[in-house]
């Protein structure tokens, strides 16, 4: 992990342990034991005041005698003493502090915020806190164990998230005694300074860990920032990792109580948002690591069950399709294969094999099914008896899978369940040597392998390009605006009737007034009643929830909640969790009634983007009928806004305000504007002008084609954490045409991002480069952006040119003398 501060935290050359112990049950005492035993290879240093050995290992009395500065601390000291340690290992240089001990316990006052004095004391010195109340951390690799937990699992490749370590010491035991081993774990208590944020982003870099797990009850609202910075910089961190590598969450305390129902759509909407997977227990959460750390491919929900009980194969069946899979329908020729093997008709999906099926006939189905194009997974489920040995499933099994593998088969996976307790231990872990996930039920295995294609399926729907801007309406906020400020100006917070519509109408939502609501004839039968709310999350911020409307509303409690901005992609994929989509697709009309939902949802959430003065918003009912959507009541409450629009946001909306349109000489128009998902196709067709030698220039490397994925990552963009300027230019009776790009990318803490520059031949003597890297350094400054940086190939004489035109300091890479780097600090 290549970060300061994974270094410190996970390969740190010195540990120092303040408050070592040997009492009895006592944190320093658990931290002692579990250090020692971990085998840290580094300096050791035990602090305890009263002893000079513990455990049998010399220590010191202070933080002074120490005969070297500890990279890392580990404090499970009383709170009182917390504000000096942290003070006194600032000064020493320690780089990160895990709290373990409470900071509000003891003698403490307990009305007063503990945390403030313990950010006061470390951050001057640049001290990096995690806690306090941290279960602690464990680092395989480097044989350490700074932590509470009473397993310590070998190295493996996930990676484990919680706020609260005690959610995760279940996960740890099952994990460990399946042998699944972890690159990292973290706890992080009350989360003060070390993030959710910053450790996603240390881990989706990390090249030891395949996939990340979270134990989540809430974001810490609490820590520095207000709430939705934090929430933020968590989804901007989760979703640039969930487009790398699996992020799988696990969330504690939805409550019984409406208000807790809608925070947890609200945190459901987040987390589909930002791609990551929730799971609905803990046990999920360990099965799910199994499929994660045998990488059990899944590319889609198509399975075939096959084992030697046919009520074991429907039961499997019943979980399958309540979960939203589909069983594998065998072709022609995958049934002729099998016919001469399956005892009994035509072999249909789930296969019996008998009660006596043993290693032979397993083989040959397993053989037929993992090679049939139609099946996107194998499940193999086997039930004790007499007639046959428990191990020759297992042996057919392993056979089958090796032969798949050594064939070059890679496109779907095996799952097995062995339902003999007594005698499936073993036989698990030869499954599990063999990579090969074993389960104690079909259920567990079923949801594992549900929810591996539901991982994949996120990960797709990250990449999917919208339509070209649909979402895009004439609608002027200044304007718009003006009716919201006259409301607040004469002392109202409800908009009339009047006004409400004026204000819907601009942005396309044609409402009925109160009095044409209550004398108008509906033009066609009503199909379905929706409403649509607009409410200000406490974490979140603005949030749309979609449900039924009229009096249905009363009868259901199915809500989708949804995050701005949307565009027609993200809101169609949220209608897709409820069943108003397949009301709406089933509705007996002549048009498309789910493309009028979505757009009204895009619609809506541009609105609220625009307008920072509107607190809460109703649409109910919303008629649908054969010819479109209709409004009928609607509510708007105002307040001051105290803040810019995109400010309260969740999710960075398009800068609009980066757009810039310039007349060139030759009479031709240059825009330049930030990117957009929907300018996939134009990123595909310029790369495909550019000549081998510019792709070698701009990649380092020749890369042949811009694949969808590829362009899909470029133009579907954070801008919280990303920019991308594009240029295009339109000459007289031409369509626009992409001409140029200039982009930077940065991780959480702002400190550098790296950025580069793709100029088409179209654009060459217009001065188009310096444009656009003088407008990169302007929006990097207005980000905090410390330090702007990139790496040009040395005989780049162009680039390396305009750079250093541009104030850049260039020197040579120190690990590659054909690269050179090009720096510009941003700050002082």
């Amino acid at each position: 992990m290549p970060t300061h501060l994974s270094r410190y935290l996970f390969e740190p050359d010195s540990v120092a342990l303040v408050g070592a112990s040997e009492r009895p049950g006592s944190p320093g005492a658990v931290l002692t034991r579990n250090v020692l035993a971990g085998g840290f290879k580094g300096d050791l240093f035990l602090v305890n005041r009263r002893h000079r050995r513990v455990q049998g290992v010399p220590a010191f009395r202070h933080l002074s005698e120490l005969p070297r500065t500890p990279e890392l601390a580990i404090l499970a000291t009383p709170a009182t003493t917390l504000p000096a340690l942290l003070a006194e290992l600032g000064r020493r240089g320690t780089e990160v502090a895990v709290v373990v001990s409470a900071a509000n316990s003891g003698k403490t006052n307990r009305t007063a915020d503990p945390y403030p004095a313990l950010l006061a004391a470390a951050k001057p010195h640049g001290l990096r806190v995690l806690g306090p109340d941290s279960l602690g951390l464990m680092a395989p690799r480097a044989g350490l164990n700074a932590s509470l937990g009473h397993r310590f699992p070998p190295p493996g490749h996930l990676a484990l998230i919680a706020q609260s370590g005690m959610m995760l010491t279940p996960v740890l035991e099952w994990m460990a005694s399946r042998g699944i081993g972890i690159s990292g774990m973290v706890a992080l208590g009350t989360g003060i300074d070390i993030g959710f944020a910053e450790l996603l982003d240390e881990f989706a870099d990390d090249p030891n860990t395949q996939a990340i797990l979270l134990c989540l009850e809430a974001l810490p609202v609490g820590a520095a920032g207000t709430s939705v910075e934090i929430a933020r910089s968590f989804l901007s961190a989760a979703r640039a990792a969930a487009r790398v590598k699996p992020v799988l969450v696990v969330r504690a305390g939805r409550g019984g109580d409406p208000v807790s129902h809608q925070s947890d759509a609200v945190y459901d909407a987040a987390f589909r948002r930002a791609g990551m997977l929730r799971v609905q227990s803990l046990r999920e959460l360990c099965w799910a690591a199994e499929t994660l750390a045998l990488d059990l491919p899944v590319n889609g929900d198509r399975l075939a069950i096959v084992g030697n009980s046919r009520e074991l194969g429907l039961l499997a069946t019943d979980t399958l399709l309540a979960e939203g899979g589909r069983l594998a329908r065998f072709s022609g020729a995958t049934e002729a294969a099998l016919r001469p093997i399956v005892p009994g008709a035509t072999p249909d999906n789930p296969l019996d094999l008998g009660r006596d099926a043993g290693r032979s006939r397993f083989a040959a189905v397993l053989d037929i099914l993992l090679e049939a194009p139609e099946t996107d997974g194998v499940l193999m489920l086997h039930a004790p008896n007499a007639l046959v040995a428990v191990a020759d499933g297992a042996a057919a099994a392993i056979e089958a899978i090796e032969r798949y593998r050594a064939h070059g088969g890679q496109r779907l996976g095996m799952l097995t369940c062995y339902l003999d307790i007594d005698n499936a231990r073993a036989v698990r872990r030869r499954l599990l040597a063999a990579r090969i996930p074993a389960y104690d039920t079909p259920n567990d295995a079923i949801r594992a392998f549900m929810q591996r294609w539901r991982q994949q399926r996120n990960r797709i729907a990250l990449l999917e390009t919208p339509p070209d801007r649909s979402d895009r309406f004439d609608a002027d906020p200044t304007v718009a605006r003006r009716i919201l400020r006259r409301a607040l100006a004469e002392g109202r917070e409800l908009l009339s009737a009047s006004e409400t519509s004026a204000l819907l109408t601009m942005y396309g939502i044609s409402p009925q007034t109160a009095a044409s609501a209550s004398t108008a004839q509906p033009t066609a039968p009503v199909l379905l009643d929706l409403a649509i709310r607009m409410v200000v999350d406490p974490v979140f911020g603005p949030v749309l929830l979609l449900g039924l409307g009229g009096g249905a509303a009363v009868l259901s409690d199915e809500v989708v909640a949804v995050l701005p901005p949307l565009d027609p992609v993200l809101a169609r994929a949220a209608l897709a969790q409820t069943r108003i989509q397949r009301l709406l697709q089933s509705a007996d009309a002549g048009k498309d009634l789910l493309d009028d939902a979505v757009l009204l949802l895009v619609k809506v959430a541009r609105l609220i983007v625009d307008l920072a003065e509107i607190v809460e918003l109703a649409l109910n009912p919303i008629a649908v009928t054969a010819t479109g959507v209709a409004m009928g009541t609607a509510r708007v409450r105002v307040a001051t806004a105290m803040a810019p629009a995109h400010g309260r946001l969740a999710i960075r909306p398009y800068p609009r305000e980066l757009e810039e349109t310039l007349s060139l000489p030759d009479g031709s128009t240059l825009w330049i504007r930030p990117v957009r998902p929907e300018d996939e196709p134009g990123f595909i067709a310029g790369f495909a002008q550019l000549s081998r030698e510019e792709v070698r220039m701009r990649f380092m490397y020749v890369v042949k084609e811009l694949t969808h994925a590829d362009a899909a990552r470029l133009t579907r963009i954070d801008y919280d954490r990303e920019m991308a300027l594009v240029a295009l230019r339109q000459r007289v009776g031409q369509a626009p045409g992409l001409c140029g790009v200039a982009r930077f990318g940065h991780g959480f803490d702002r400190a550098r991002a790296e950025f580069a520059i793709v100029l088409l031949r179209d654009a060459t003597g217009i001065g188009l480069g310096s444009l656009l890297l003088r407008r990169l350094i302007d929006h990097a400054r207005r980000q905090g952006i410390r330090e702007l940086f990139g790496e040009v190939l040395r005989d780049n004489e162009s680039m390396l040119k305009l750079c250093r035109a541009m104030g850049f300091t260039v020197r040579a890479c120190p690990d590659d003398p054909g690269v050179m780097i090009a720096a510009l600090p941003l700050t002082g």
